[in-house]
């Protein structure tokens, strides 16, 4: 394959990256075992890296992991499900509502979760954080890690039989994934019902997790909304949580939230 030395060969993860690239995808080095890209990669929004550039990359640190910029440049936008967190309830919540999922390329996770990939359609998808409990978007401004790389927990990130790239087309992105405001299914009136009415036992966790996504993404600090939710917890959570639980949620959503936007 061109673009590497004469005399070497790439290795199976700048192979790999070398195939998403000839797929048109813009792709990025990431730390070893982690989420977070190696590259000053902003230009990499707007026009893919070369050949050559990845086979550099990839020989200079061998034990990278493999990042894809999501967006128009890619024309992919990826939705992140972290079954940690209640995104496998609320993927089936969405298809209740929305009706089943379109088949799609598709990531197994190291963590356990799930990458679906969509289609980009146009315009500008934002990242979102905590469209529901457990489920983020990755578009415009954000990147993903791809396989064959390795998670922090030694666990590497597979395609999904039958559905990696070259084996199933990229589906369009679901409309109530890609609205440009509105997280999926949340009206304004749900905020205003749920801050005022709350919640019972099972559902405390999910729906601090969620408000704590929905005010970051209106621009309220991390800090504030913990103090916004311990309060919110003590007078209409039934039974209210731990303080100690509604600060480790909330501090959960500010890290992914930070991820994105530093994505």
């Amino acid at each position: 394959m061109s673009g590497h030395p004469a005399g070497t060969e790439p290795s199976p993860m700048a192979e790999a990256a070398l195939a998403c690239a000839a797929r048109g995808w813009s792709v990025i080095p990431m730390q070893p075992r982690g989420k977070r890209p190696i590259v000053a990669w902003r230009a990499f929004e707007q026009q893919a890296a070369g050949a050559g550039d990845i086979t550099r990359w990839f020989t200079r640190w061998p034990e990278a992991n493999l990042g894809l910029v999501t967006g128009r440049v890619s024309g992919l936008v990826v939705v992140d499900v972290d079954p940690r967190h209640g995104g496998a309830e609320s993927l089936v919540a969405a298809e209740t509502e929305h009706g089943p999922l379109p088949r799609s390329v598709e990531a197994a996770t190291g963590g356990g979760g799930r990458h679906l990939y969509y289609a980009h359609p146009g315009g500008v998808v934002a990242n979102r954080v905590a469209l529901r409990p457990g489920i983020d978007l990755r578009g415009d401004g954000g990147c993903v890690v791809a396989p064959p790389s390795v998670h922090p927990n030694g666990r590497r990130y597979e395609w999904v039989a039958g559905r990696a790239p070259g084996q199933i087309a990229l589906a369009p992105l679901p409309p109530h994934f890609g609205g440009p405001r509105r997280p999926i299914g949340h009206s304004r009136l749900h905020w205003r019902r749920l801050v005022r009415e709350g919640v019972d036992e099972g559902a405390r966790n999910n729906t601090i997790a969620s408000l704590a996504g929905h005010l970051m993404q209106r621009g309220v600090e991390p800090e504030v909304v913990a103090e916004l939710l311990l309060a919110w917890n003590h007078r209409h959570c039934h039974p209210p949580l731990a303080e100690a639980e509604v600060l480790r949620t909330v501090d959960s959503i500010a890290r992914l939230h930070e991820a994105g936007d530093e994505a």
